[in-house]
């Protein structure tokens, strides 16, 4: 399997798994403004996807 077709996949479980808990959090910190909230964790799940990719996916499947 390809590497980046491995972000990917981590990318939607990401997506699936912690987009409402912190939406509902980002929400309550802003007074309900959801277009912020939404930028909030998408910007958390970019930084989440990189660190993943360097230190994780990187070491057990090498680039070919």
């Amino acid at each position: 399997m390809n590497i980046y077709t491995l972000d990917i996949i981590v990318t939607i479980l990401l997506l699936l798994i912690i987009n409402d808990p912190l939406l509902r959090f980002f929400q309550s910190l802003l007074f309900g403004s959801f277009i912020a909230s939404e930028i909030f964790v998408g910007i958390i799940i970019i930084i989440l996807m990189v660190l993943i990719h360097k230190f994780i996916l990187r070491r057990f499947f090498p680039k070919k």
